[in-house]
């Protein structure tokens, strides 16, 4: 029996914290192009938001934020950061939220989250039916070169993207970090049971599900992003 991804995070929790601050920095080249991706309204959501990182920057642009995550202990951190309106945190698997519970959303956005939640061909149409008309998806992902290194072979990726997040950040320390959570035991064995997609598997994926989908390959490096706009 498989262990579920919250085990994972809430395990990883200060560790992946550690590092997500660097991704999600207002200077990083994913927030940047997140902030140029933000569609106008007033309600947007969240998945898979770990720390609440993006949430605060998305509370910042909306009146009606929230946040959902399958970690507690990731929610717990980010119900400590302060933000221009109150973020409502959600423990709950995105596979559960419905138009009919949770409404509609101007800004659907997920990022580094969507390959631990299953199959994207599942989970790409239940984020798409939150999105309101003239609302926006906006996914950053994972993604490995097609290429790409058994499970077994996942040191080399860890180094890769500790380099990453020092090009990025110039921090020694969070590229370390990274480096530790990467491979830290239960980091590895969730890897080795949810890997990502490839980088052609992504666009086929994706524009499968999400007809006239704009895709960006290599965001940064291993990190590629998706944007739908509903009619």
């Amino acid at each position: 029996m498989s262990t579920a991804p919250e085990a994972y995070f809430d395990d990883l929790a200060e560790l992946y914290e550690r590092f997500t601050v660097i991704r999600d920095a207002a200077t990083s080249p994913v927030r940047s192009w997140l902030v140029e991706q933000l569609p106008a309204g007033s309600r947007a959501l969240d998945v898979g938001c770990g720390g609440g990182n993006n949430c605060g920057m998305l509370a910042d642009r909306y009146d009606d934020v929230v946040g959902v995550d399958v970690s507690q202990k990731m929610l717990d951190i980010a119900a400590t950061k302060p933000t221009r309106v109150p973020v409502r945190y959600e423990c709950r698997d995105a596979a559960a939220m419905t138009p009919e519970r949770d409404g509609l959303f101007d800004l659907v956005m997920s990022v580094n989250a969507v390959f631990h939640m299953g199959p994207a061909d599942e989970v790409l149409p239940v984020l798409r039916s939150l999105v309101a008309p003239g609302g926006r998806l906006v996914i950053v992902d994972v993604t490995q070169p097609d290429d790409a290194a058994a499970p077994a072979e996942q040191s080399a990726y860890a180094f890769q993207t500790g380099k990453i997040i020092y090009d990025v950040s110039g921090d020694v320390e969070a590229a370390c970090d990274s480096v530790r959570m990467m491979l830290h035991p239960r980091w590895l064995e969730m890897s080795a049971a949810a890997m990502p997609l490839t980088d052609r598997e992504f666009q086929l994926q994706y524009e499968k599900a999400l007809p006239g989908v704009r895709i960006t390959k290599d965001l940064i490096p291993t990190m590629s992003a998706a944007v739908w706009d509903r009619a």
